[in-house]
């Protein structure tokens, strides 16, 4: 029974442990907001930015495995190429250690007062941006509370012979040499990579390895290379979300797995080189460095868990460093070994940058771009074929017009699912807008269809060469203007009062050249006739789909 209850009380710790650090990474990201996407802006620059943004993010969100399941989903909405993935997943590595220096501390006398503080603030507050601070303090305070109970446990196991006889199993403590032991270093590596598979979070094992640590259940020679499988069984969350995405975005989750499998297995080559300090202690030189970068004696198991941090950051950074320079030497291994898909498209509207709400409204507004974009091709091509420049089969048409119902559809439901999010007052107004917008890119296709069943009534009319000319400047005005509200959506440009004055002489000149043909309609034969009312209905859906464009510029301009 005594034992039944001390490992309740130790998974207990834990659940704990990993609820605050769920609850901390969700009310930073809450604060966030509109800096992650300002941070993935950098990203595309050069490699260098790239990594400054994957450690900047992390260290925001204080999770990598939220940091590179995101990344795949970049890289799989086409917002990332490979290149500039692979240096975010370099970052996130840096950005990992800074979870592992917090609570490393410590900081259990501020665990209650933060829990009270988060508490209260959560009752009070009804600002998304403040609920996201007091959310941030309330995980920092069940973080330290886990961290204190399990420690407080692990003292007591630690005491019991048959729990040190399990630990010792894997013991890593070098010979009278200095060398580690093979096998009991690659246990350790194995150790550290299942428990981070099965509890999904790297900082989470880390906790547990300072925690077992400082209840004296494991020495520095142990805790580094369980530390070492932590950073490989991270690897899987990413692997998992790569699981029916493009082939960029797989390779993107084998680089995340091939940096740290590289980056271990070069650090454990470093292992054979041995060397003694002042007080004839020998071991590995990476354990030296160690010691020298926190204070107390490591050797002697002083401030475990400080040495624990700084040899996670050490290896995370060394990584990084040696690596950074073949970022596009890994970027075509990873091709090689996946080759590519040209079946599979990006998909802008991706379910794993849900978790960011700005970033997914990003992702959105990319795929409305390209909705707009491929509804004014629908017009374009309905427009030529009117004139006679091109001859549409009706099927294709129809086709291109359900796919752009299907991305309304798809881009509503996504909407609907990013609301069920916590939002700030921003992004809860864009939610609407962005629907609206969807809904004129599908009127265009629609009015696109219509046109095209005017074609047979034109072409029998015929069109005296002044009207012909004038359309045809007509559609011209009309093409500028949807390219740019595209670009406007696209780049997130307010330029609405521009594309608004575009609209208005839009329809000044449909205006002037409706009133123009329709002078013609008096003499005219009834054949001809009922070809010049059809090119009225057409000018009179130009003029509709000029109005829908200036609706996207001007609601996207609002949010923007």
């Amino acid at each position: 029974m005594h034992y039944l209850q001390l490992t309740i009380t130790v998974l207990g710790g834990l659940a704990i442990f990993v609820y605050g650090m769920g609850l901390m990474s969700e009310g930073l990201t809450q604060i966030a907001g509109a800096r992650m996407k300002a941070v993935l802006a950098y990203v595309t620059r050069n490699r260098f930015l790239a990594i400054f943004a994957g450690a900047a993010v992390t260290a925001l969100i204080q999770s990598s495995s939220a940091t590179t399941v995101m990344t795949v989903g970049f890289v799989n909405a086409g917002l990332l190429t490979l290149q500039q993935a692979i240096g975010v997943i370099f970052g996130a590595n840096i950005g990992t250690t800074v979870t592992g220096q917090l609570v490393s501390f410590k900081l259990d006398d501020l665990a209650l007062p933060s829990i009270i503080i988060g508490v209260a603030g959560l009752l009070v507050s009804r600002k998304p941006e403040l609920r996201g601070t007091w959310r941030t303090i309330l995980g920092f305070g069940f973080l330290f509370y886990g961290m204190m109970t399990m420690s407080s446990e692990l003292k007591i196991v630690a005491k019991m012979p048959e729990f040190i006889e399990i630990f010792r199993t894997f013991n890593c403590a070098p010979s009278a040499a200095g060398f580690l032991p093979f096998w009991s270093v690659l246990g350790a590596v194995t150790v550290g990579t299942l428990c981070t598979v099965l509890v999904q979070s790297s900082s989470a094992t880390i906790g547990i390895t300072i925690a077992l640590a400082e209840a004296g259940l494991l020495d520095i020679w142990t805790a580094v290379p369980i530390v070492l499988g932590d950073n490989i069984g991270t690897t899987v969350t990413a692997a998992l979300a790569a699981v029916n995405t493009t082939a960029n975005a797989r390779r993107t989750a084998l680089a995340h797995a091939l940096f740290n499998i590289i980056g271990t297995m070069l650090l454990l080559s470093t292992f054979c080189i041995v060397c003694s300090n002042a007080a004839g202690e020998r071991g590995p030189v990476f354990f030296h460095l160690v010691n020298a970068a926190a204070s107390g004696d490591v050797f002697k198991n002083e401030h475990l868990g400080r040495h624990i941090a700084m040899a996670h950051t050490i290896f995370n950074v060394t990584n990084v460093v040696v690596l950074c320079g073949f970022i596009p030497l890994l970027a075509r291994l990873c091709a090689w070994i996946i080759p590519g898909d040209r079946q599979r498209h990006a998909v802008m509207l991706e379910p794993h940058l849900l978790a960011a709400p700005d970033i997914a409204l990003h992702a959105t507004t990319h795929a409305l771009a390209d909705m707009t974009r491929r509804a004014w091709t629908i017009a374009s091509v309905a427009l030529n074929n009117c004139l006679g420049k091109t001859d549409a089969d009706p099927e294709s048409m129809q086709k291109a017009e359900q796919e752009i119902d299907t991305l309304q559809s798809n881009i509503r439901d996504y909407l609907v699912a990013i609301s069920q999010r916590k939002l700030t007052d921003r992004q809860a107004h864009m939610i609407p807008e962005l629907i609206h917008c969807a809904n004129d890119a599908e009127r265009i296709s629609d009015l696109a269809l219509r046109i095209y069943r005017k074609t047979t009534r034109i072409r029998r009319g015929g069109l005296p060469p002044d009207a012909l000319e004038g359309i045809t400047s007509l559609i011209n005005s009309v093409r500028i203007l949807a390219r740019d509200t595209v670009i406007s959506v696209r780049d997130e440009k307010p330029r609405a009062e521009l594309l608004a004055k575009k609209e208005a002489a839009i329809h000044a000149e449909a205006k002037q050249l409706s009133k123009d043909f329709s002078q013609h309609l008096g003499g005219a034969d009834e054949q001809n006739a009922v070809g010049e009312i059809a090119f009225l209905s057409v000018l009179s859906g130009l003029r509709d789909i000029a109005r829908h464009l200036g609706n996207i510029a001007v609601r996207v301009s609002a949010f923007v």
